[in-house]
């Protein structure tokens, strides 16, 4: 009995070519955070709205404020901090650990007058506490407690300022600002470990600035 032989012939099909642009990832992302933090104006009208506090609620937001402008910390970063992630770094700068966003520890410098501010905060209010920041006390008797991320966030969203490119603050608009500041003066590795972020890269896509004011050469008058 005689078996059917199949034969494969090669295809004569021609493959479409596709017509859409390669995307260049160093370009797409380049300045897209750009506008997105604050004016220096606009800090320097917070630190000087925080400088001496009379109340609770006016003693947090400056520790709030020092906090997330010189760290650069996430929301759920700056309400995780306590006393007992405060270390030493070999050159003797104060450093405080954190939980990174993945899991990881990072490390951020903390000032001792930052430390100190956090300090008067708690005893104002008269609490002994490893947590920096705390909710206000509960009508129904409740102690203070650690602060949420929303709290955070509806805290800072209340300080009457907007970000560079019109939007109400809010507390990631406190990180795009130390980032853009570090950025320019110190160049993508030293942001990026201020930030976290996995590559200097990144963090140079995101803050290379997309625009170059050189209107002092190009005056014609």
């Amino acid at each position: 009995m005689g078996y059917a032989q199949i034969l494969e012939f090669p295809s004569n099909r021609i493959k479409k070519t596709s017509l859409k642009p390669h995307r260049i990832d160093s370009e797409a992302f380049l300045g897209q955070m750009v506008g997105k933090g604050l004016t220096d104006v606009s800090m320097r009208e917070l630190a000087y709205k925080f400088e001496n506090p009379k109340s609770e609620r006016e003693f947090r937001n400056k520790v709030i404020f020092l906090l997330a402008s010189t760290t650069g910390l996430r929301a759920k970063e700056l309400v995780s901090l306590r006393y007992s992630g405060l270390i030493q770094s070999p050159e003797g700068d104060l450093l405080i650990k954190y939980v990174m966003k993945g899991g990881k520890t990072g490390f951020s410098v903390l000032s001792q007058n930052i430390l100190e501010e956090v300090r008067k905060y708690h005893a104002f209010i008269g609490e002994k506490t490893d947590l920096f920041i705390l909710s206000m006390p509960l009508k129904n008797g409740k102690a203070r407690s650690q602060l949420s991320t929303r709290g955070l966030q509806l805290i800072i969203n209340d300080w009457g300022v907007n970000t560079a490119s019109g939007k109400k603050i809010h507390p990631h608009a406190l990180r795009h600002t130390v980032a853009q500041k570090t950025f320019d003066i110190f160049g993508s590795i030293a942001t990026q470990k201020i930030l976290g972020h996995s590559s200097a890269n990144t963090t140079s896509n995101y803050y290379t600035r997309p625009y170059f004011n050189a209107g002092s050469v190009l005056s014609w008058t």
